[in-house]
């Protein structure tokens, strides 16, 4: 059974909604400590400012989280920025990507009225992490009424890319109820060989992209007679994609990066960058639209 949290939130999530949002890299730790894939965080409005007063002390959402750490700076061009959701993004940059989230709709949904008295130990801990909750205190809130709402899709290629890959992994989980949010995912994704020599060396590497590099992989290694020629191709680097067009285009920035370094024999073979190049490449292309 899934065990059920609650998080204090300046506001209810939006549509589309944001990741569950912290204010350290430590609270999220603990937070995922906390938490198995599939639990459930109920938001508490905050009972001071920024939270409208509205909003303060009522149950908003209710998030359903995965194990995928995200970053709110993949979102916020995602989302209509306001002065609390700018201030949110830069204040709370941590994240935990959605399997699913509501929006709480029941007028009846003081979290105190419905939970009764908690410790101040509770509420403390609350302000920056997720505290979880007894059946007692979860039953009440479980039977409020709620709409759900649409993720917020990452603005960025590293987040679309994380996003996707743990998509794909969490579909054979959450068959039933999930079905319709998580089917079949596709996986692409951009990956290099490195061409070895019998010393371990980097001679070349191939840039490519797939939806299996174990395959590529094979395919390139097959016919190097490694046991006469010592040469060897290994993965040197796998990165997940959005989709198939957003492998290609991150490939072909690439290679166009490094277009002078390209073999004339094979325009996918580049040789005198080192894998350390490549990776530092890749990640300025992601953190782009």
């Amino acid at each position: 059974m899934p065990k059920i949290f609650f998080t204090y939130v300046w506001g209810p999530p939006g549509d589309p909604c944001w990741p569950l949002t912290f204010g350290s890299k430590a609270a999220r730790t603990q937070a995922k400590k906390a938490l198995s894939e599939g639990d459930y965080v109920f938001t508490v409005g905050t009972k001071g400012e920024p939270t409208t007063a509205a909003y303060r002390g009522r149950v908003l959402g209710l998030y359903q989280v995965s194990s995928l750490e995200v970053n709110t700076v993949d979102y916020i061009n995602q989302i209509e920025t306001s002065g609390i959701t700018e201030r949110a993004a830069s204040e709370f940059p941590y994240a935990l990507h959605p399997i699913s989230v509501w929006e709480i709709t029941s007028a009846d949904n003081v979290f105190s009225r419905l939970v009764g008295p908690l410790t101040g130990a509770h509420h403390l801990r609350a302000q920056s992490t997720v505290v979880e909750l007894d059946p007692g205190a979860s039953a009440p809130l479980l039977a409020l009424e709620r709409r759900p709402v649409t993720l917020a899709e990452p603005k960025t290629l590293l987040g679309r890319g994380l996003v996707a890959q743990k998509n794909s992994k969490l579909a054979p989980k959450h068959e039933g109820e999930f079905r319709g949010r998580f089917g079949d995912h596709a996986v692409w994704f951009v990956y290099a060989l490195a061409l070895k020599d019998q010393r371990g060396r980097d001679l070349a590497f191939k840039i490519g992209y797939a939806n299996d590099p174990a395959i590529r992989l094979a395919a390139y290694q097959a016919p190097m007679a490694a046991e006469v020629t010592g040469l060897t191709w290994d993965l040197a680097l796998k990165q997940p994609t959005g989709s198939e067009d957003e492998a290609r285009r991150i490939e072909q920035a690439l290679l166009a990066h490094f277009a002078k370094h390209r073999l004339a024999s094979n325009g996918e073979i580049i040789k005198g960058p080192s894998q350390s190049d490549i990776m530092s490449t890749m990640a300025v292309i992601l953190r782009k639209n």
